[in-house]
């Protein structure tokens, strides 16, 4: 796999001389920053990377512009990263969760704003039911009443083909995991350009700053003055290399490409599961993404055993089975799959 040749390179490299030299340590940097920027049609310097979703969830909400006794509407089904974020990290501000499943968005923070609700943070693709935001006409809502989007993209990035210019949110946050295949422990954050003057200088450090060279620390560098600043230190290199790999196969086979399999192959299954009584929790209706949750007729831990037996990678969620099938699947494992259940229901 490309991602694993570009982490045993990494690993090369610091088992002889321990660290990259300079030239080469910012020249993969510049690369992977570009590459990932490419991916979602932004800036590099819209790009700074992280190690999770949470900590770029973190990042967006605390480089606010918040005062004391502001509120922060937030969707009530968003995964527990963010609602652990927005709880511990948000002290003086107030926090309002309101319900958007089966909602029009724009009408759910319409009917919930107020003067002092200054951010709305959303879950691109909710994380159990698969329901998909159409963040183009939130965004614009959202700007045209003075509120900033941070959102948590780490259920649809990799599976649809995001494009922040048109779909225009303040913050776009996610982690390597999931679609983007891995590994963990790496992530980025967009910050829209628009707001770089706007945004506090919280969660910086040195490596925000424009070094070209570590002969001289008498010499401090000012910060970068755009989403780079928000870098504190010491990069995770391999997985930041990796993860542009991981890109590099998505952006190969097209984006688009990418979203219309996953698609298909998630109908595929859809029509079996329909036709043997799974409840549906995925709405039909709508923007699609690639998660497809359901709950069997019959014991929903036997047949999630049985997939697993079988080496059939399904998520057991909230009494639920959650199926996320890659472009890289074929009609024939999905096939295997409805086989599989088949059986159990004979």
């Amino acid at each position: 796999m490309p991602a694993q040749k570009a982490i045993d390179k990494c690993v090369r490299t610091y088992s002889k001389q321990a660290e990259f030299n300079i030239d080469e340590y910012f020249g993969l940097v510049h690369a992977a920053r570009a590459t990932v920027a490419g991916f979602i049609n932004a800036d590099p310097e819209e790009i700074t990377f992280t190690h999770n979703t949470s900590e770029g969830i973190y990042i967006a909400l605390i480089n606010l512009p918040l005062e004391d006794g502001d509120t922060v509407l937030v969707m009530d089904e968003v995964f527990p990263a963010v609602r652990y974020i927005v709880d511990y990290n948000l002290p003086h501000i107030d926090k309002k969760y309101v319900v958007f499943a089966g909602r029009d968005p724009v009408e759910v923070v319409r009917q919930n704003i107020h003067e002092r609700v200054k951010a709305v943070v959303v879950d691109y693709v909710q994380f159990l039911s698969g329901e998909t935001l159409d963040l183009a006409e939130l965004s614009r809502y959202t700007k045209e009443q003075g509120i900033y989007l941070v959102v948590d993209g780490i259920q649809g990035i990799g599976a649809l083909a995001c494009d922040v210019r048109q779909q225009d949110m303040d913050f776009l946050a996610c982690g390597a995991a999931k679609w983007l295949f891995g590994p963990g422990g790496t992530g980025f954050l967009y910050v829209n350009k628009r707001i770089f003057n706007r945004m506090k200088t919280m969660h910086s450090g040195w490596l925000g700053a424009e070094w070209t060279s570590f002969e001289n620390f008498l010499i401090e560098p000012p910060l970068y003055r755009d989403a780079r600043k928000y870098e504190m230190g010491t990069r995770n290199v391999l997985g930041i290399k990796a993860l542009s790999a991981n890109i590099n196969i998505l952006l190969e086979f097209g984006r688009t490409d990418v979203q219309e399999r996953i698609i298909s192959l998630k109908s595929r299954l859809r029509r079996f599961l329909e036709n043997s009584g799974y409840d549906i929790m995925t709405p039909r209706q709508g923007l699609q993404s690639g998660i497809l949750t359901a709950r069997p007729p019959t014991d929903t831990e036997r047949v999630f055993q049985e997939l697993t037996k079988a080496k059939i990678m399904v998520s057991l969620r909230n009494g639920c089975l959650r199926f996320s099938p890659h472009f890289y699947n074929t009609e024939e494992e999905v096939d295997h799959v409805t086989d599989i259940i088949a059986h159990l229901g004979s």
